[in-house]
């Protein structure tokens, strides 16, 4: 094996990958962290195309509502329009159930009134979006083993209140979430960061990040980046050209985010298309 390695080493037409000249085979991700904020990290759309955001928005709004997949808001008030969601959306948007959308949840469903995750209570797990977590937690040097989710869905000009993620039994483990303003301590802690998100960014939070207070301040309009029209209106990625013109759509005027979690610990993906400010 060493032998043929080194043969073809020297083989000619062997083309060299030049990381600092990124081309279809490199992807060049930015990644920060907040100085004195311990183990918080943000990486910016760390995502090789515009058609894999696209399939991951397809996947949160047509696989992930069906309702052998999930659970959701809408049991309680839309059960019997939950088959077929995005199908019914696309053919009448108007008075689609997909209109009050608020969250479904993947794996282990969460418990919202007991703030828990019930052994009993589980679908399968999406084994792609596992994956996806899997390697953003050690792009950042921080192990995550996802086997829950709990997807979002943002309405133009939505919010989501200030919180910490205390549910987990582990709370040494990292978690990610949209890009926050983070609190080092109890919510009247002066401290505050506020930090805007664009499509497909990830924030992460370990270390002493993890109790911090973070949520969404304002989904802002008019934000959705033109590389989703342009790729979904080329037909690329996956669902086909006319499920990613529909997607591409409502990024127009909505935002998908997407936490991937593990029952003992979490992690999270941020994916949609508004920008969004973010405060603690």
């Amino acid at each position: 094996a060493e032998k043929r390695w080194r043969h073809s080493l020297q083989e000619p037409g062997e083309e060299l990958i030049d990381f600092e000249l990124a081309d279809d085979r490199v992807r060049r991700v930015d990644l920060y962290a907040l100085c004195g904020v311990d183990g918080f990290r943000f990486l910016r759309c760390p995502f090789f195309s515009p058609e894999e955001e696209l399939r991951w928005s397809h996947a949160a709004l047509a696989a992930w509502t069906e309702p052998e997949a999930s659970e959701s808001n809408l049991d309680l008030t839309h059960a019997g329009e939950r088959g077929a969601l995005w199908a019914q959306h696309e053919a009448a948007p108007s008075s689609s159930a997909l209109r009050h959308l608020s969250w479904v949840t993947l794996g282990y469903h969460y418990q919202w009134s007991e703030r828990r995750y019930d052994e009993a209570r589980r679908s399968p797990f999406p084994p792609a979006l596992g994956a996806l977590g899997a390697d953003l937690g050690r792009a950042v040097g921080q192990p995550l083993r996802p086997e829950a989710a709990i997807v979002n869905y943002y309405a133009p000009r939505s919010s989501m209140g200030g919180h910490c993620d205390d549910a987990e039994p582990c709370q040494d483990a990292p978690i990610a979430s949209p890009p926050p303003s983070c609190s080092e301590g109890p919510p009247d802690t002066p401290r505050r960061w506020r930090c805007g998100s664009r499509s497909g960014d990830v924030v992460v939070q370990g270390g002493a990040s993890r109790g911090c207070y973070h949520g969404v301040a304002r989904v802002l309009r008019g934000t959705a980046p033109a590389r989703l029209r342009e790729a979904a209106s080329a037909g690329g990625g996956g669902g086909g050209g006319d499920d990613l013109r529909g997607v591409a759509e409502w990024l127009e005027r909505g935002r998908i985010n997407i936490n991937d979690e593990d029952p003992d610990a979490a992690a999270a993906v941020l994916a949609g298309g508004r920008r969004c400010r973010d405060d603690g």
